[in-house]
Parts: C-alpha cells; sequence; structure tokens
C-alpha cells in the first residue's frame, strides 16, 4: 500500500490551545515549551561552534598554504643523499617519499616536516623584505617589475595584488584604517566607509578625502572623493568597523555619530549690527 506523506503541522495559536479540554492543552503548552527550549539550545550552540570552525577552518587553510610554499624544498632534501639517514630512522626509502610525498612519512615525522615547512616559509619571506630593504634588492624587484611589466596577462594580475597588498599591509596602511560615515546612497543616510587617502581642490583649495565603501559579503566597493567637511570620521578599529559590515548591522554599538557637528563661527568674524542713524534733513536758509 502507498503510504500517505506526512503533512507538517504548525503549532496552534494560543487562542485554540485555550479552547482546548484541560489535559490536551496542557500537552499541547508542553510540547511548544519544548520545542522552544530545544530550539533556542541548538541556536545557543551553533552561535558557539560555528565561530570556531570557521576560525580551525582559515588557521587550517593558512597552514597548509605556508607549508605548501617551501614543501618542495623539503621534499627535494629527503629525496637526496642527505636525507637518506633521516628517511632511514624511520624505515623509508628516498624513492617512496619521490612516488607517494610526506602521506608515506609516520604520522609525528610527516607533522614535524609541516612545522618545519611553515617555519622555512616564514624565513623566506623575512629575508626577501631584509633583501628589499637595502638598495641592491630594490633595484632587483624593479628590474623583476619591468620584465613582468611586459607580459600582456601577468603585469595586470601583478599589479592589481601588489597595489591591494600595499593598500592593506604598506605604508599606506595607516590611513586605510580610518573609519568615516559617508553620504552615500543619499544625504538622508550612511554607509561604511575606510579613508584611503587626502588631497585638496584645485579651485577653492578645501580639503577632500577618498573614501572606500566596500559592498557585503563581496569585498569589492564604490571609491568617492568627498568633502572632509561631509564625512564622519569615527574612532572605531578597522576589525568593528568589518565585523559590523560582515554580520550586516546585528553586531552594533550603542552609540553612532549620525548627525554632522555644527560648524561653530568664531565670535570675533561676526561684525556688530550696524545701528542706523536717524535721517538729516537740510536746513532750510
Amino acid at each position: 500500500m502507498d503510504t500517505v506523506p506526512q503533512i507538517p503541522i504548525p503549532d496552534p495559536p494560543e487562542s485554540a490551545i485555550e479552547a482546548l479540554p484541560g489535559p490536551a492543552a496542557k500537552r499541547t503548552r508542553i510540547q511548544a515549551t519544548v520545542r522552544a527550549v530545544l530550539r533556542a539550545r541548538i541556536t545557543a550552540g551553533l552561535v558557539v561552534v560555528l565561530p570556531l570552525w570557521v576560525t580551525f577552518l582559515l588557521i587550517k587553510f593558512v597552514f597548509e598554504m605556508m607549508r605548501d610554499m617551501s614543501m618542495w624544498a623539503v621534499t627535494a632534501y629527503l629525496t637526496s643523499n642527505w636525507g637518506d639517514k633521516l628517511l632511514a630512522g624511520v624505515g623509508v626509502t628516498p624513492q617512496q617519499v619521490a612516488d607517494g610525498g610526506i602521506a608515506v612519512l609516520p604520522r609525528q615525522f610527516r607533522w614535524g616536516v609541516g612545522v618545519f615547512s611553515v617555519l622555512l616559509t616564514i624565513f623566506v619571506l623575512y629575508v626577501i623584505g631584509l633583501m628589499t630593504a637595502n638598495i641592491v634588492g630594490r633595484r632587483l624587484v624593479k628590474l623583476l617589475e619591468r620584465i613582468l611589466d611586459r607580459l600582456p596577462i601577468i603585469k595586470t594580475i601583478y599589479g592589481a595584488s601588489k597595489q591591494i597588498l600595499e593598500t592593506f599591509a604598506g605604508e599606506s596602511a595607516q590611513s586605510f584604517q580610518r573609519v568615516a560615515l559617508v553620504p552615500f546612497p543619499s544625504s538622508e543616510c550612511r554607509s561604511i566607509g575606510f579613508i584611503t587617502g587626502f588631497t585638496k581642490d584645485t579651485n577653492t583649495g578645501e580639503e577632500l578625502c577618498t573614501v572606500f565603501v566596500a559592498t557585503t559579503p563581496t569585498t569589492t566597493g564604490y571609491v568617492f572623493v568627498v568633502r572632509r567637511s561631509d564625512i564622519i570620521e569615527l574612532t572605531w578599529s578597522i576589525e568593528d568597523a568589518l565585523r559590523l559590515m560582515i554580520s550586516g548591522g546585528v553586531i552594533l554599538p550603542s552609540e553612532i555619530p549620525f548627525a554632522l557637528a555644527p560648524r561653530k563661527t568664531p565670535l570675533t568674524s561676526i561684525a556688530p549690527p550696524r545701528e542706523k542713524s536717524p535721517p538729516q534733513h537740510a536746513k532750510l536758509p
């Protein structure tokens, strides 16, 4: 026989529960309470577990990325003549490592190789940064950039990625850390933006600033040139602003300076009103 599909029945309203007999109404209230408690406890558990899980996945991604950057050098060392004695101590041959990678190594030894690869990547990055701090290193970097600029597609990718990294981690990172409220998309509402630079109006000399307004949940956005007097500079950190944007406004501070501060005019610049002198009539001879 064909089974009849079960259709979920919503919870009855309070008026319907009160209309039921005594035992039935009590049983219905207990079921609704149990469902509400389960829903609240499961939601509270997700709030605790999901951030931990996302943090674990992010740390794992960064660890594996930094490990793989130097894994080729570690694998080349283990499969060379210098790594024979090291592999012989764990019962693995260089040919097995060359064929199966570090997966053929014991678990403890595999973790040690991964941590050493991460430390090697950090050391190499430090050495590269140390070299670019002197004149010889800067010249080598400029020579490499000239070579990359001649390649049609690679120069676009390299230039865009370099500008993004310099914005977040370079010398201009300090200006990007400033958060402001920008009148966008209209003057009646404000959007959260990041001040990226300052300039002046050519005609009036008024101070202007460039503001990057990101869109959620993507990392794209708009770049505006606005008057500095039209924005509200906040004391938030960039982490607080990103947390508010990613949460969709759920994580919100208790107070936000929405209105512009009134412009105070110095009292010395205001001239007192002139008293009107009575009209003088010409005397007749």
